[in-house]
């Protein structure tokens, strides 16, 4: 929960250091003393987009903090892992946003975005506006407050079997878009056969380039075997061979003489060996090379056929081999395409029915959690001073429903806000006032189970007065739980239900207007209950202020 917050030259506010406990905090003050620039302060550091028109006049930068403890919320210390930014039990954030209108922000001391400010924020705190209750006229929002009441597995399996439905059907329609028409089929049948006459293997495209180049250059090879040939050996002139053999016999005479002429003789010797090898393979190719013009012909033959075939598919030759195995892959499934087919929609109607049987059941669900929470609403709205109210969630089925993620269901709260007058969809019938008691009295009668520890609430209560007013305090007293609730209030009756009040106060020093706020203590929290009711001075509004704070258990 929230347990300090430092403001520095934001707005009217200077400069403010602000502890704050668990519970029910109310936050008082006149009109325009800046009750309000907290919750916008705090909205920012949540990620509320920044304006530069936010730094106090003559400042170079607003800066703003705030310190929680992470006891109690788990997704947010889960968040905080997952983003390696964790730091023991408490976790501050800081926003600094500069007159140019550059913004900066970090958590735990380390560089954030504002993006990742909102998805942590959103873990920790609700703000509830004084137009936030207009939620609740959309659907969606109407039936996560219903389904809030129902086991969550049941939301779970709806979900997870149209998830599995969803892959199926997509599934299918790869199927049938990859089948295309009898044309098409037979398009691939012709590519594959010309793929399999020319049957060209994995490497063979350069080994075939290799061949023609040397099959186009024979009449060269032998002629160079020939004149090699008669180089390293011939009787006519001196050879290699011979002159080898002629220096071999002078350095044998004289070896045993001079070692190092025996050492060369050993050299000339070994080179002897490697002519006579290299002579012996030299006039082997001679005779075998002949040309064979049919195996040239064969051989370019092949490689303008895969040439063709490369540039009719826009591939590279050597590639040929792999689209071949492609495509005849894709050949076998097109043609066993009726077998594959039926598979398909088989699994396509086994997930349906899987699907329809979860949704059956959470409609089921939705049915009985809709009266219960629908009569504990009710009786809320009585405390909140509407006996004459009704509210109900109306769920509506649809048994020929295509899969939703969220099941078969039309989920809406219908109200009605007097007797004897037909309920109608809440958002046609309810005014502003009654819908901020709506809200209230469905978040009393849900039991915020769901939800971070800190709630925030700006002017909620606008609209409201007398009894109700107090009903209303009693009832934020219960929205803060074993957590913490903050009120934005103008009504006494409100501030006094509240384990704590802030006083927020505006004034000027050197000519500029600033805000202060003070934490009040029994006597202060009179003073200002009695200012609320009209008076600080007046004896009468003083003993109200009195009573009040006893019925609210101060």
């Amino acid at each position: 929960m929230l347990r300090a917050l430092a403001i520095r030259n934001f707005a009217i506010i200077s400069e403010l250091d602000l502890k704050l406990e668990p519970g029910f905090t109310a936050i008082t003050g006149e009109t325009g003393a800046g009750k309000s620039i907290l919750v916008d302060a705090l909205g920012l550091l949540l990620g509320d987009r920044a304006e530069s028109s936010l730094v106090a006049p003559g400042c170079k930068q607003a800066e703003l903090a705030a310190t929680f403890t992470l006891e109690g919320v788990p997704h947010a210390r889960e968040w905080l892992e997952e983003q390696a930014m964790e730091e023991d039990d408490e976790l501050l954030l800081r926003r600094v946003i500069s007159a140019d209108g550059r913004s900066r922000a970090w958590i735990n001391g380390r560089s954030a975005t504002i993006g990742q400010l909102g998805e942590l924020g959103a873990l920790l705190v609700e703000i509830h506006g004084q137009h936030e209750h207009q939620q609740l006229e959309k659907p969606d929002t109407q039936r996560r407050l219903l389904d809030g009441e129902i086991p969550p597995d049941l939301v779970t399996a709806v979900a997870e079997s149209f998830g599995d439905w969803r892959s199926a059907q997509q599934e299918l329609e790869r199927f049938e878009q990859e089948a295309g028409d009898p044309d098409q089929l037979e398009l691939l049948r012709f590519q594959c056969r010309e793929l399999d006459e020319l049957n060209l293997l994995d490497g063979e495209f350069d080994e075939l380039e290799k061949e023609q180049e040397r099959l186009s250059r024979s009449d060269d090879i032998r002629l160079a075997a020939g004149r090699a040939t008669a180089a390293l050996d011939q009787d006519e002139a001196p050879s290699v061979r011979g002159l080898l053999h002629e220096a071999l016999q002078e350095l044998g005479r004289v070896g045993e003489f001079e070692p190092r002429l025996a050492e060369a003789a050993d050299m000339l010797e070994e080179a002897r060996i490697n002519v006579d090898e290299a002579f012996a393979m030299v006039e082997r190719v001679g005779e075998e090379e002949a040309g064979d013009p049919e195996r040239l012909a064969e051989v370019n033959r092949r490689l303008q056929k895969s040439l063709d075939l490369a540039r009719k598919h826009r591939i590279e030759p050597g590639e040929l081999p792999a689209l071949a195995v492609s495509l005849g892959e894709r050949l076998d499934r097109l043609e066993h395409q009726g077998e594959r087919r039926g598979e398909l929609e088989r699994a396509v109607e086994a997930a349906d029915r899987t699907w329809r049987q979860h949704a059956e059941a959470l409609s089921k669900a939705r049915a009985e959690a809709s009266r219960s929470l629908s009569a504990r609403v009710c009786e809320c709205l009585s405390e909140l001073g509407m006996d004459q109210a009704s509210l109900a969630f109306q769920v509506t089925p649809d048994a020929d429903s295509t899969p939703t993620v969220h099941g078969r269901d039309r989920v809406a709260i219908e109200f009605s806000a007097n007797a004897g007058q037909p309920p109608r969809p809440l958002a046609r019938v309810a005014s502003g006032g009654e819908l901020s008691r709506v809200a209230l009295a469905l978040m009393i009668a849900s039991g915020h189970r769901q939800g971070p520890h800190t709630r925030i609430f700006d002017e909620v209560d606008a609209g409201v007065g007398g009894e109700t007013a107090h009903a209303v305090g009693r009832f934020l007293r219960q929205a803060a739980g074993d957590g913490q609730a903050l009120c934005v209030t103008h009504l006494a009756q409100v501030a006094a239900c509240a384990d704590h009040q802030l006083r927020v106060i505006k004034y000027s020093e050197k000519g500029a207007t600033t805000t202060r706020i003070e934490q009040l203590g029994a006597k202060a929290r009179k003073t200002e209950i009695a200012r609320m009711l009209g008076s600080a001075e007046s004896s009468t509004s003083l003993a109200h202020a009195e009573e009040m704070l006893g019925k609210g258990g101060i």
